[in-house]
């Protein structure tokens, strides 16, 4: 079985899926990318002296859960139930009761550099992420641009053996990469998640959203009255 992880961006950020094959000897994870499999064959002078031995991707850990990173813009702690809040949030209370609560996770007050800073595990400067996308300076820290080397949770577990989903919003590609003409390189499907399925943007309108599936915009037929966020996603 393969195991996931989806980010989902609420809007959200993704789901990751685990491939339990294993290799003979579990591998060094220390470094990405893990090559494949070692191979265990044998490469004769002739087809009837060899014997194939086909090399495996590298599977997830075994045991390794599914992932599920659930971002809300502009909520609280004092928001929710799930953490003592007002609001009643009942499937929000189920997962929490079945899993882990963390409770110091610094937000920057921004949406985008808080995603940042939840996907890579760093400073949202170290992203350059220091504010929003339609804000960029011609300066490391306020680029909007989000390096290679400045791994993502996607990119990790992919790397790991994951299959990996990003649902909902992104607002961490650079205002001008953000048309069908690319470059694609920081959309979700460059750093780290293998399908993306929502709108790539601040904002997007609440009954007719300007949606895309991985780069391609999803069309809507003309006659359609409502492609409401909600369900779209």
């Amino acid at each position: 079985m393969r195991r996931f992880c989806f980010l989902q961006c609420l809007l959200v950020c993704g789901l990751l899926f685990n491939d339990s094959r294993c290799f003979a000897q579990q591998p060094d994870r220390t470094r990405l990318p893990i090559p494949l499999s070692p191979f265990e064959g044998k490469i004769g002078k002739t087809y009837e002296e060899s014997k194939s031995d086909w090399q495996e991707p590298v599977p997830a850990p075994d045991g390794a859960p599914n992932v599920i990173v659930i971002l809300l813009d502009d909520v609280g702690f004092g928001q929710t139930s799930t953490f003592g809040g007002l609001i009643s949030t009942p499937n929000l209370d189920k997962l929490a009761s079945e899993g882990l609560r963390y409770n110091r996770f610094h937000t920057t007050a921004i949406c985008g550099p808080s995603r940042a800073a939840l996907l890579t595990g760093r400073n949202h400067h170290d992203t350059g992420n220091r504010f929003l996308m339609e804000w960029a300076t011609g300066y490391p820290n306020y680029s909007t641009l989000i390096q290679p080397t400045t791994a993502t949770i996607g990119r990790v577990l992919k790397g790991n053996g994951y299959a990996t989903w990003w649902y909902g919003k992104n607002h961490n590609t650079p205002d001008w990469e953000t048309t069908v003409a690319g470059p694609f390189d920081r959309w979700p499907t460059g750093i780290g998640f293998d399908y993306f399925y929502g709108f790539n943007a601040g904002e997007t309108h609440q009954y007719y959203p300007v949606l895309f599936e991985d780069t391609v915009p999803v069309a809507v037929p003309p006659t359609a009255k409502s492609n409401h966020a909600e369900t779209s996603v």
